[in-house]
């Protein structure tokens, strides 16, 4: 025993050093992994619902109101809805309501602040969630009819939503353009070159975006250039400063452009169904389109199975998010980016 004590010894040093040099190990010279980029909230995909809180008419004068989604916060809970849209309108006796038409009245939660509230409450609940993505289409009826900017500085609608935003939803809790442009002169420039901000540091927490272009936009913007102090994102051209967030809802037609602007780091929304033409027979192209090329969050009528009806969307292997196929890095997993 005497003599194969030195090459007892020998061999376990070499054994020691192996592991310390990360020999067979495939990590680092030190048995350390590589350095990993930390993951940021344009690393996800997740599902979303097309006018969130829509309750299906009693009798519907069109299919494309024949739908029903169940309360915001069962959507999130049981449903795995991350991105959600709510239509408000100006109500001179009863502030700002939620709901689609006139035609197609029926809601879960009739204004604007219920509606904050009830996904606030959730939120509060499971403050480990990935960011929500709160999508807001301002309503205006004389807009059909008249000038867009006269009616909308008239009901001073915009100045409402932006003011109840702040009133129910706390600014800790709330991701806002300002965040992400950080000490850039741009938001765009932001966005570009320093990335969106980290997961870990966004938990909990909304990024409310506002679901207008031209006129109705350009208002708002014009009440806070380049979104400085602003709440929502804008859905701005991309040649504009305040370029940061899109909607293109055809994933089979504008793939290879949301490919592209997912790839360049802008976060884009698309749609896997409309007006129930997918739903009534069974087409997932739309659906699966939009999930292939990188869409970050997915609208649909259908984020559940509904009897009759063998379409709905599903994140595959989400949980109920999962890594962005496009913008994610590959050591990403479903459980990194949220398992409630």
């Amino acid at each position: 025993m005497g003599k194969q004590a030195p090459l007892l010894v020998a061999l376990m040093l070499t054994a020691s050093m192996g592991g310390c040099l990360g020999v067979g190990g495939g990590n680092g010279i030190f048995g350390e992994e590589e350095p990993r980029d930390p993951l940021r909230i344009n690393h996800i995909q997740m599902k979303g619902t097309h006018n969130s809180y829509h309750v299906e008419p009693l009798v519907s004068p069109t299919r494309e109101y024949m739908y029903t989604h169940e309360p915001l916060d069962v959507q999130a809970s049981q449903l795995g809805v991350r991105q959600f849209e709510i239509d408000v309108w100006w109500d001179i006796r009863e502030g700002l309501r939620v709901y689609h038409n006139q035609y197609d009245s029926g809601t879960t939660c009739p204004t604007f602040e219920s509606c904050l509230g009830t996904l606030l409450s959730w939120s509060n609940e499971n403050p480990m969630h990935h960011p929500l993505f709160i999508w807001i289409e301002p309503k205006d009826w004389p807009e059909q009819a008249a000038d867009v900017t006269t009616t909308l500085e008239l009901s001073g609608l915009l100045e409402d939503i932006e003011q109840e935003i702040s009133e129910f939803w706390p600014l800790n809790k709330t991701i806002t353009p300002d965040d992400v442009r950080g000490e850039r002169q741009s938001l765009k420039e932001a966005v570009l070159e320093d990335g969106w901000p980290l997961l870990e540091e966004s938990r909990g927490k909304a990024v409310f975006v506002l679901l207008a272009g031209g006129e109705t936009r350009d208002i708002y913007v014009d009440s806070h250039p380049g979104l400085s102090g602003a709440r929502m994102f804008t859905l701005s051209d991309e040649s504009s400063s305040e370029a940061a967030i899109f909607s293109l809802t055809d994933p089979l037609g504008d793939g290879e452009e949301i490919t592209r602007m997912v790839s360049d780091g802008y976060i884009v929304r698309s749609r896997a169904d409309s007006g129930g033409e997918e739903a009534d027979n069974n087409d997932t192209a739309r659906r699966d389109a939009a999930l292939a090329v990188g869409a970050h969050s997915i609208s649909t009528d259908y984020p559940a199975q509904v009897e009759g009806i063998d379409y709905w969307v599903e994140i595959p292997d989400g949980t109920p998010s999962r890594c962005n196929p496009i913008s994610a890095p590959e050591w990403c997993t479903s459980s990194d980016l949220e398992s409630l």
